[in-house]
């Protein structure tokens, strides 16, 4: 009869930055790997001029060489960090 083998659990402790860091990596490896599964990647995309994508990119370039561009920020986005605590 073989022995009952038993593992520790093993605890981190990570920061909230930290842990989104490590998630947006994980996600990104995911999408990387899944798209190359299912051929996404053959040729690269091509934007049609004056398709809606193509005039918000514009808009945004617009936007940014005027300095009116401002992208939010975490906390502005998800709320203060002690917030996430629940």
């Amino acid at each position: 009869m073989s022995a009952v083998q038993t593992a520790s659990q093993a605890m981190t402790v990570l920061s909230v930055a930290e842990l989104e860091a490590l998630i947006r990596r994980v996600v990104r490896e995911e999408i990387t790997r899944a798209f190359e599964t299912w051929g996404f990647y053959e040729e690269p995309t091509i934007i049609e001029p004056g398709s809606p994508i193509d005039e918000d990119l514009t808009e945004l370039l617009q936007m940014k060489e005027a300095g009116t561009l401002r992208l939010l920020t975490p906390v502005e986005v998800w709320g203060a960090d002690d917030d996430l605590s629940g």
